[in-house]
């Protein structure tokens, strides 16, 4: 487990030290936002990686994953919440369309293909329903501003969750919807 976190570690700071630090050339972002949607509640540190590309780096509270062969199940326990960590580069192919035809990109608004690497607790270590999990997925999205500091993000795709302490791994569709605050800071 801890080489998983590791491995997850260096993608994240290895993206980072390939930013641009001229922003004039396109008006991507790097910003805070709170999350809150189907995963649970996060915490959200967007960062501007170059003209087209950010990464997402989360942490949060929320659901936990039971894996096994062939099925994926994801239980929300308000009471006992499992820890979320993961991150996910975003390749943004629509900005400049979007400009032409008149259409908000604040807040990083566009369409965009990502990649998602993500870890979740066990809800308690007692649980025997919820693990340690690992999932990854290749998915298409879009970020769209809703007003303020408010945004929304949804993704459709296809995964791959691995049960850490067991073995156990299938493929999983992928789906996301939350709604962000944006912090002005």
């Amino acid at each position: 487990m801890n080489k998983i976190i590791l491995i997850i570690f260096m993608i994240g700071t290895s993206q980072a030290s390939f930013a641009q630090s001229d922003s004039s050339q396109t008006n991507l972002l790097s910003f805070n936002k709170i999350d809150f949607g189907f995963q649970g509640i996060g915490f959200t540190y967007e960062k501007r990686i170059s003209n087209k590309i950010t990464t997402d780096v989360s942490l949060g509270l929320g659901g936990g994953y039971n894996i096994g062969e062939g099925f994926v199940n994801y239980r929300l326990e308000l009471y006992k919440p499992a820890f979320y960590f993961s991150i996910t580069p975003k390749y943004f192919y629509n900005r400049n369309l979007r400009k032409r035809e008149g259409k908000s990109t604040e807040l990083n608004s566009g369409n965009y293909i990502g990649l998602r690497l993500k870890y979740v607790s066990a809800n308690d270590n007692s649980s025997d329903f919820t693990r340690n999990s690992v999932l990854a997925n290749f998915h298409w999205g879009v970020q769209r501003y809703i007003g303020e500091n408010w945004s929304f993000n949804s993704h459709l795709g296809l995964g791959y969750a691995q049960d850490i302490h067991n073995n156990f791994g299938t493929i999983y569709p992928a789906f996301e919807f939350k709604v962000s605050y944006n912090l002005p800071f």
